[in-house]
C-alpha cells in the first residue's frame, strides 16, 4: 500500500545519535550524553514523592480535555508571579510534552501548505513537525549580527509568511530575546498579518537574569511551554500551550 507523502521527511538526526549511543554504551560501557537536551538532574524529590502517593491513592484516568484544572489555575498563577502577566485561565491548555503542543498549535492555525517561518541555525525539529503537516518551513538565517534574533527586516525578506516560531532562550544558540526585541517581533508579526509561536520551553535556564516571556509583548501570541527541561521532567511528557 502507498504511504502517505506525509511520512516523506528526513529523521530527526538527534534521536538517531540517541539510538547509536544507546547501542555503544551497552557495548563498550559509559558514554558521555550530550546529544539531547537532557537535564543533568532528576526531577524534584517533593514531586516524586508526590506523584508516588498519587499512584497509590488516587484514581488515575482521563481528564478534561484541556488538562486538570487546579493545574491549569496553578500555571495562571506562575505566569503572575514569574512575569507580572494576568491570563484567563481559559488560555492554558496542557499537552502531551512541547512537542505534542506544537502539532495542536499548527493544525489549529495553518492550513495545508501555510508558509511558516523557523531561524536557521534553530531547533531542528520543527522542520520535521511542520513538513509532516503539509505546511512550508522557511528558514530565516540570524547570525551574530544580528543576536541571533530574526529583525522585522529578515521576516520581509523571507516573503509572505503564515506564521512564525521563534525560541527564547534559543537552541542552539542560547540567545535570550530582550523585551525590546519581544516588541520589535510583535509589531512586525502584526503588520505582515502573521501568527506567531513562542517557544518559551527553556524559561528559568539563564545566566544573566530571566527571559522576559512574548506575553509581556502581547496578547496575541501563542507560547509553548514545558516542564521538561527546568523541572527535569523530561520523560513525563507535560507541557502546555497559552492559546
Amino acid at each position: 500500500m502507498k504511504p502517505s507523502a506525509r511520512s516523506d521527511i528526513p529523521p530527526f538526526y538527534v534521536m538517531e545519535v540517541m539510538k547509536a549511543a544507546a547501542r555503544r554504551a551497552e557495548t563498550h560501557g559509559d558514554v558521555l550524553h550530550l546529544e539531547v537536551g537532557q537535564p543533568s538532574t532528576q526531577a524534584p524529590r517533593r514531586l516524586r514523592a508526590a506523584a508516588g502517593g498519587l499512584l497509590d491513592s488516587d484514581r488515575i484516568g482521563y481528564s478534561e480535555a484541556l488538562g486538570v484544572p487546579e493545574l491549569r489555575h496553578r500555571i495562571v498563577r506562575h505566569y503572575a508571579e514569574q512575569y507580572g502577566v494576568d491570563l484567563p485561565v481559559e488560555r492554558v491548555v496542557m499537552t502531551s510534552g512541547a512537542s505534542g503542543a506544537f502539532v495542536l498549535v499548527l493544525l489549529a492555525a495553518f492550513d495545508h501548505g501555510a508558509r511558516v517561518g523557523i531561524t536557521d541555525p534553530g531547533y531542528a525539529a520543527y522542520r520535521n513537525i511542520i513538513a509532516s503537516l503539509g505546511l512550508e518551513a522557511v528558514g530565516i538565517r540570524v547570525g551574530p549580527r544580528n543576536r541571533y534574533v530574526p529583525t522585522p527586516a529578515d521576516i520581509e525578506a523571507a516573503g509572505p509568511l503564515d506564521g512564525l516560531v521563534t525560541a527564547s532562550p534559543s537552541n542552539p544558540t542560547g540567545t535570550v530575546f530582550t523585551l525590546d526585541e519581544q516588541e520589535a517581533l510583535v509589531d512586525a508579526c502584526d503588520r505582515l498579518g502573521i501568527r506567531l509561536i513562542a517557544d518559551e520551553i527553556y524559561h528559568g535556564i539563564t545566566s544573566a537574569g530571566p527571559a522576559p516571556t512574548a506575553l509581556a509583548a502581547t496578547d496575541r501570541a501563542v507560547v509553548v511551554q514545558s516542564f521538561s527541561k527546568y523541572y527535569s521532567m523530561t520523560g513525563w511528557r507535560l507541557g502546555w500551550l497559552v492559546a
